[in-house]
């Protein structure tokens, strides 16, 4: 018996033997982490986006996860993470290929409501190498069928700083000012509207995991002043100074030539009379966006909604409204306004061929409600159109999309659309 107990009990010895010899290799060490191809790009804007460092484990998938967050910034046309063995570890190189970071663009815009105007954008992305954004434009036009304006003025300047020294803190500023001509009422006189407006947030990025998903706070304020000139020209609104608070969520994933993912954010102003203000009111804005990706490459389906709610003020100004090349595409400018909107979208895109250019199949409905004067509000009103979306990735954020819409509720029937960033 004993000798039995011997020979069943080997088995057994074996295997702890060979689970005492057999351990789990534990993933190298990484010993450095180089770049090339940054001749612009700071690495410690780089590294903020990695999800591992020197010292850490070579994890295959925590590498990849690196690439990826380094190419949702959105300033290169490649990325790619070369692994690297030495005797000591694991060295990667982070190899990019830069985008173009400064862009020029003549705009010509042009509507089937005989809407016009030139001017003159010019955004300067990835100052300093620190993924910062300085943008101006100027441009002038004529809209002869718009509401609140038969010409008009603009310039703008604004600048954008998602982090500060590498930090978790950054700010937002920009200025403007419009200069319109704005139609009389019941036949009188045009007058003169001159708008100026100034804004500075303080943004905090609470987005701790890499590839980066979560949110971004942001506080500050938002000053607009409204002078109005001219025989028929009613009384100024004046000056309002609104407390803006908001957040902002992203978890997009940047594939060169197409997104996924989803993104949103929601915006609160509010103004006191007795604080600095002419008048008061209250505005909220929220945004939804979700890309889901279809089978092939750069083969989307985006899900978009957005709503706003608007109260106080001086009932003239201030209003939303749906209509023109962005929202609502088969109606013109301006088509219905309000004090509040409801606005839904999806859009089909399907590459043509080559990656950059591809179909644009979207479907609209939106809705206006609250009394504005001399403006027409209700829904909902739908639209269907399709077009083409190019997206070049020689430069940072460039793309633009063109088609026809059809409204299919009122509206003047088929309409040529156009809008690009």
């Amino acid at each position: 018996m004993p000798t039995r107990r011997r020979r069943l009990a080997a088995p057994f010895a074996a295997l702890g033997a060979s689970c005492v010899l057999s351990p789990a290799v534990a993933a190298p060490e990484i010993v450095a982490i180089e770049f090339s191809g940054n001749n612009v790009t700071r690495e410690p804007t780089m590294l903020r986006e990695m999800a591992l460092g020197v010292g850490d484990p070579a994890d295959d998938e925590r590498i990849e996860d690196s690439r990826q967050g380094i190419q949702d910034l959105g300033l290169f046309r490649e990325v790619d993470v070369e692994r690297v063995d030495r005797d000591d570890g694991v060295a990667l190189r982070v190899n990019v290929r830069e985008r173009r970071y400064i862009l020029p663009v003549p705009r010509l815009d042009v509507s089937s409501d005989l809407d016009r105007s030139a001017g003159l954008s010019l955004r300067l992305n990835n100052l300093w190498g620190r993924n910062h954004t300085l943008s101006a434009l100027v441009q002038a036009g004529r809209y002869p069928e718009d509401r609140l304006r038969e010409k008009e003025r603009r310039a703008r300047l604004s600048y954008e700083a998602p982090h500060v020294f590498d930090d978790v803190w950054g700010f937002a500023a920009g200025i403007e000012r419009l200069e319109r001509e704005v139609p009389g009422v019941n036949d009188a006189p045009n007058f003169d509207e001159d708008i100026d407006r100034a804004e500075f947030l303080v943004t905090r990025d609470f987005r701790d995991v890499r590839p980066r998903r979560g949110w971004v706070g942001k506080a500050g304020l938002f000053r607009e002043e409204r002078r109005n000139e001219g025989i028929a020209a009613p009384e100024s609104d004046g000056t309002s100074i609104a407390m803006v608070l908001g957040a902002d969520y992203d978890n997009r994933r940047d594939h060169t030539y197409s997104d996924t993912g989803r993104s949103g954010g929601v915006r609160m102003e509010w103004a006191e009379d007795l604080l600095l203000s002419d008048f008061s009111y209250r505005k909220i804005d929220v945004e939804y966006r979700e890309m889901l990706a279809l089978p092939g490459d750069h083969h989307n389906l985006n899900l978009i909604a957005a709503g706003g709610l608007y109260n106080g003020g001086t009932n003239r100004r201030n209003t939303y409204d749906l209509g023109g090349s962005t929202r609502l595409r088969g109606y013109g400018s301006d088509y219905i306004q309000g004090e509040r909107f409801a606005y839904g979208a999806a859009e089909y895109l399907r590459p043509l061929g080559l990656d950059w250019l591809r179909l644009l199949v979207v479907a609209e409905a939106g809705a206006t409600d609250g009394i504005v004067a001399e403006a027409r509000s209700g829904g909902p009103y739908a639209s269907i159109g399709v077009g083409l979306r190019v997206r070049l990735t020689w430069f940072v954020n460039l793309e633009f999309e063109a088609g026809f819409a059809y409204p299919l509720r009122g509206g003047g029937g088929p309409r040529f659309f156009a809008s690009g960033e």
